[in-house]
Formats: structure tokens, C-alpha cells, sequence
């Protein structure tokens, strides 16, 4: 939402800060409520505090899903930019009971929104709305979208915690003053009865939103039915996935009746309905407006760059084109302004990495590069070939010596100088992948599109040694694999001689493309045996490729690549892979994990594949940054080794406090 938030009365901040804890749902003054709704403008900012507690999804403080995984890494815990760095410590294992971390259950722990009184503060909203004879002004139309709206919010921030905890209370009403202690309890329900309800809610909500946003300077960020439907796919698409669906290693975690919170039977229904509910989201959305970006879409770009630019910047502008044509649903700034500060590159002196933020006027922030913000070797090497398939399948890499050999170095010719700098030395590694790898992150040696520079001819690079301008230069703020996170950093920042000028972006919670491969997987999954994978799965996988670059007739591909069918037959070690469905299954996987690369997603679909401990037990690697020559630099170097991931890991614990506050709560199995 553009500025929706930016203007809360007094009377309803006194609201919000009455009480920290989410068992106190009692308002305190229910006259001054009356006040609130009394008329249509104090109750739309009532409606604005609703939206307020969507969190900030480009903050990698503060998001589990940008900062509790494998996909980057810091140099440092001890730093003036890691006050509150919740999500880095749950990487480094340090979750816990007595004072958890992200608690989005109590607001607590670095997160600052309670989601359970975020949910309370809707259910106060929806009771006086509802009511014919509150906000009197308001018309019926407005009054039901008004409702809708509210209603998908309480589906959704009930969604937050479910990603999170799993099995969560469901607090539909907002109680009465005269509510008993005993009444304010609450108790975890079965997953099922939870997207039950959460899927409920949208249902009976979305078709009173409107199709799109047609009042853009004071509605941007405001549901719509395209963003709903996608939540409901997204809800459901969790409900099906391994971690909900038949989880037996969840047998014991039983509520006080004995019955297991997590069903123990495998369905394959919950997939064939998230195929459904993916399919009326897309149709939703595309019918109103919605198509993938690229770049010649945007007139402010050059109709004739070279593609390697063209198609690395179609994923970067994904993310970073103020509400372009792929974004679905995202509220306010998102973090993303000490998101681009944490992952900018120093790749002029004048930047010096060395503070942190700076001054704000409107939406522009003043700051320097920190760079801190380190994709991982792990997160390098997970990218194609440019051939559209693994690196460690490729039959080129793999018959050339090329995998085996791909942490030695090699000199960059003219032929790739607008991925790298001509007669740079740099990893084999970098050689020969696809336009995403060149989108989303930059390395030493590298260009970096944009950012004070847009003639193709005379490009920023990043020089990353120790000592120099992108490394270890000031014993602080650098980046401790070597890598950067380019893709969430937006071109059209400018340098200044002693900082950067930072626009700000709303960093997508749902956009097309993730809506696609959420679609193809739930396809793929639907399908009953291995044999027979549907058409469409290959279709709205091959749209993504496409967008990428991935296509015949690109950078001079023979073959049509955008249909892993053919990429696979082509150029894998295994051919048939994409005509089985555990095979599908694979290529979905690392389809996500490139598309959706540095934008949350990673963390949780580990979680939700059942895939985290195997992944995320893995040791981080990265570069020697402390090298100052190729020979030195160019050694992989084990930064951290985690605990073992176990099976409590997938599901975060309630703090200790509210289970004696609460009797009726039953702690996460295996905390």
C-alpha cells in the first residue's frame, strides 16, 4: 500500500500500544471505539491499521524466509547492522523456547508484530463494520469491500503463523470486556480445520474486492481478487505439501484428545485442489492485467541491449519495477531500502562501504553499499548451465572436465564482456550459465548493469579481493562468501561522490512467476502414477524459462530449451528425467529455487518439501575473501558448520511463558 499506513490517528496508536501480549484481547476502552467507527474516515484508518501488520517481506532481519536459510550469509553477528537480526540466528541453530526468535506469536524476539494482535485488531474492525449502524457514511459498496478485505487480511495473517508453527489457535471473534480468564485461552487446532477455515474465509470474501486497483496513487497495495485467490493457492499448496500432508514423523504431536494435529494420511486430493485453486488464480490475475515482466515492456529501456543484459535484467526488474505488471500483491516499502544497503556492492570507491544508513527524504534513502547481504557458493552453483540444465548434469561440463574443475580460474575473453570484465581472472564456475545467474548475483570481476552506469561500453564491475573497492577493504561490511545479492538491488539507483540514492520498491509477496511454478507443481503432484505427467506442467514451466532467457534463438541456443523436455534430451547425463513425475519433481524444485532466488522462498520450501534436513544441515561456503590474488581468493572456504536440521526444527516453538499463561496450549513436538 502506497501511503496507506503513514497516517494513524492518536486515538488509535493509544489502541495499539495497550497491551505487548496476545492473550490480552480485550480493548481497553470500548467508548473510544465508538469514536473510530463513528464515521467513514477514522474507520479507513482503522482499515490502514489492519494493513499495518503485514510484515516487511524484504527484510532480512526480520523475514525467516530471507535470512533463516542457506541462501546468504553474514560476516558478522557482532555488527550495528545486526541489532535485532532474528532470522541469522535461527540459521546458526539458535532457536529456543525461553525467548524464541521472529516470535510472531507474542510480537516479540525482533519480529515487532503480533500477528494474534493483528488478528485481534481485524476481528474488532469486522464487528463494527458488519454493523449496519456504525460508519454511517460508508456505502454499501464500500462497506462490503471494506469487510473483504479485512477477511482475506485475518486469512492471511493466520497463514503467517501457520507457515511458522503449524498447527495455530483460530481466533475468529474478538471477545467481549466481560470475558472470564478462563475464556481468553486458546487452543491449537488441526491443520486441516485451519485451511479449512483460512480458505473459508477467502471464499466467501474475494469476489467483493475489486478486479484491480484503479485508484493507483492512494489504493496501490490494497487486496484484490487476484491477490486473494493466490493466497488461497499458496494455503493450499502448503496444506498438500509433504510437511502437512501424511507426515508421520509428526505422529506424536497429538492435541488433549490424542488426536494427531498433523493428518497421517497422505492425499492426493489436497494437491488436485491446489492445482484448482493455482489455476483460478492465474486466470484471475492474467485476465486483469497480469503477465510476466521483461524489459521491453519498459520504454526507459534501451530497445537494443545485448541480451546477456536484456535477459539478466528480466529477473532483476521482476523484483525491482515499482508495481509492474507481474507483481500480484505487496504493501508499502518492504524493507527494501535497508534491503538494497545490505546488498549493494561497493563498485566505486566513492561508496566506501563504510555506514550504514543514511539520511531518508521521501522515498529516497542516502546510504552506503554494506554488501553484507552474501549469497553462498551453494546458492551460485544451484543455477543452470546456459543450456537450461544443472551443472552437474550437463553433459558439456561433465565431458569437458568443467564440473570437476570449476573452482579453478580461467581468463575472461571479449566474448563474455557483458557478463564479466575482459582479461579478469574468475572462477570456471562463472562461465557459461544462464541470464540468471548474471541477474541476481554479482561476483569479482563481474558487471553490474545500472547504478550511475547504463552505457553497455563503459559498465560498473565489482572487484572483490581483500583490500579492494567490493571486498574486505574496512574490516567491516563486506561480504563473506564473495557474492552479492544484485538481483533485489534496483539499476536506477544513482551514486552520489559519498553514497548511494536509493528508491525504494514493494518487494513482492506473491508474483506471477511464483504463481506458475506453484501451479506446475501442483500439477505435477496431482497426477496419479509416474508415467504421465501433464502438458501443462511443461507449459507454464517453459513460460518462466522463456521469460529468462532460456529459449531458441537467444544467445545463440540451437535448441528450444525453454521445454525441459528438449534441454533435458539435449544436454543432461539424464534425458528422460522430465517424463516421470519424481523427475518433474526435481526440475520444479530447482526451477523455484533460480526463479525465486534472494525473495524468501527457499527457507520455507525446504520446510515445506521436507527437504531442510537434508539441505539445510549442509556446511556454508563461500570464497577466501581474505585473498588479494586469484590463487589465494579462488579457494572454497567452509564459513559454518550448523547443528544437524532435525525434525522439531520444521515447526518453531512457543515461548515457554505463554504455555503457563495458557494451559491449554500444547508445546511444538520436540521443544
Amino acid at each position: 500500500m502506497k501511503k496507506i499506513t503513514k497516517y494513524i490517528p492518536t486515538i488509535i496508536l493509544t489502541l495499539l500500544c495497550s497491551c505487548s501480549d496476545y492473550l490480552d484481547i480485550v480493548p481497553d476502552n470500548v467508548t473510544t471505539l465508538d469514536i473510530v467507527f463513528n464515521n467513514r474516515n477514522t474507520a479507513e484508518r482503522y482499515l490502514a491499521n489492519c494493513y499495518h501488520f503485514v510484515p516487511d517481506h524484504g527484510s532480512v532481519k526480520r523475514i525467516p524466509g530471507m535470512g533463516a536459510g542457506h541462501e546468504c550469509w553474514f560476516y558478522t553477528t557482532n555488527d550495528s547492522h545486526f541489532d535485532n537480526e532474528v532470522s541469522f540466528y535461527i540459521a546458526r541453530g539458535l532457536q529456543n523456547i525461553d525467548a524464541p526468535y521472529a516470535n510472531y506469536w507474542d510480537g516479540e524476539g525482533g519480529s515487532n508484530l503480533p500477528m494474534f494482535r493483528a488478528i485481534r485488531e481485524c476481528n474488532i474492525f469486522l464487528d463494527y463494520v458488519r454493523d449496519q449502524h456504525k460508519v454511517n457514511d460508508l456505502t454499501d459498496s464500500e462497506r462490503k469491500r471494506w469487510i473483504a478485505e479485512v477477511n482475506v487480511l485475518k486469512a492471511y495473517y493466520h497463514f503467517f503463523l501457520f507457515e511458522h508453527y503449524g498447527p495455530i489457535p483460530i481466533v475468529d471473534k474478538a471477545l467481549p470486556v466481560s470475558t472470564d480468564p478462563e475464556g481468553v485461552k486458546v487452543t491449537r487446532m488441526p491443520v486441516d480445520q485451519i485451511v479449512d477455515y483460512m480458505v473459508k474465509l477467502i471464499d466467501d470474501s474475494y469476489k467483493d474486492l475489486p478486479p484491480v486497483i484503479t485508484m493507483e496513487a492512494t489504493e496501490m497495495g490494497r487486496l484484490t481478487q487476484p491477490a486473494a485467490l493466490a493466497l488461497k493457492a499458496k494455503i493450499l499448496l502448503w496444506a498438500a505439501s509433504p510437511l502437512f500432508n501424511g507426515n508421520k514423523d509428526y505422529a506424536n504431536f497429538r492435541n488433549e484428545e490424542g488426536k494427531p494435529f498433523i493428518n497421517q494420511e497422505f492425499s492426493r486430493e489436497k494437491w488436485v485442489r491446489t492445482a484448482e485453486a493455482c489455476k483460478e488464480a492465474i486466470e484471475s490475475a492474467e485476465t486483469n492485467g497480469c503477465q510476466l515482466y521483461d524489459c521491453s515492456m519498459d520504454m526507459s529501456y534501451s530497445q537494443d541491449l545485448p541480451e546477456e543484459i536484456f535477459y539478466s535484467m528480466n529477473i532483476r526488474q521482476t523484483v525491482t519495477e515499482r508495481f509492474n505488471s507481474e507483481l500480484i500483491w505487496s504493501v508499502g516499502k518492504q524493507g527494501t531500502n535497508e534491503l538494497q544497503n545490505l546488498s549493494m556492492a561497493c563498485i566505486v570507491p566513492s561508496l566506501q562501504q563504510g555506514s550504514g544508513n543514511g539520511q531518508v527524504t521521501g522515498s529516497i534513502l542516502q546510504s552506503r553499499a554494506a554488501g553484507v547481504y552474501a549469497p553462498t557458493l551453494e546458492t551460485a552453483e544451484q543455477f543452470y548451465s546456459k543450456n537450461g540444465v544443472p551443472i552437474d548434469e550437463d553433459k558439456e561440463w561433465l565431458t569437458s572436465g568443467k564440473y570437476d574443475n570449476r573452482y579453478t580460474t580461467r581468463q575472461v575473453t571479449s566474448a563474455d564482456k557483458y557478463n564479466m570484465r575482459t582479461g579478469w581472472t574468475t572462477a570456471v564456475l562463472h562461465f557459461n550459465r544462464e541470464p540468471r545467474f548474471y541477474g541476481s548475483l554479482g561476483f569479482d570481476g563481474s558487471t553490474w548493469y545500472g547504478n550511475g552506469r547504463t552505457d553497455v561500453n563503459d559498465l560498473n564491475y565489482v572487484d572483490g579481493k581483500y583490500g579492494r573497492n567490493s571486498g574486505n577493504k574496512w574490516g567491516f561490511n563486506y561480504s563473506i562468501t564473495g557474492y552479492f545479492a544484485k538481483k533485489v538491488v534496483y539499476y536506477q539507483n544513482a551514486i552520489t561522490q559519498s553514497s548511494q540514492v536509493v528508491y525504494e520498491y514493494p518487494f513482492p509477496i506473491i508474483r506471477l512467476g511464483d504463481l506458475y511454478l506453484m501451479y506446475a507443481e501442483s500439477l505435477n503432484e496431482a497426477t496419479e502414477g509416474d508415467n504421465n505427467v501433464p502438458e501443462e506442467v511443461y507449459t507454464y514451466l517453459r513460460k518462466v524459462r522463456e521469460r529468462s532467457g532460456l529459449k531458441k534463438g537467444v544467445l545463440g541456443q540451437t535448441e528450444d530449451i525453454g521445454d525441459v523436455r528438449v534441454a533435458w534430451e539435449k544436454y543432461s547425463n539424464d534425458p528422460t528425467k522430465p517424463k516421470t513425475k519424481d523427475g518433474m519433481r526435481s526440475i520444479i524444485k530447482q526451477e523455484r529455487k533460480i526463479e525465486l532466488a534472494l525473495e524468501g522462498h527457499q527457507y520455507n520450501d525446504l520446510r515445506r518439501w521436507k527437504d531442510a534436513s537434508k539441505e539445510l544441515s549442509k556446511s556454508i561456503k563461500g570464497w577466501n575473501v581474505q585473498g588479494e590474488i586469484e590463487e589465494d581468493f579462488y579457494k572454497v572456504t567452509t564459513l559454518f558448520v550448523p547443528r544437524a536440521f532435525t525434525t522439531k526444527d520444521y515447526l518453531w516453538p512457543i515461548k515457554k511463558q505463554d504455555l503457563q499463561v495458557d494451559d491449554k496450549l500444547i508445546q511444538t513436538y520436540g521443544w
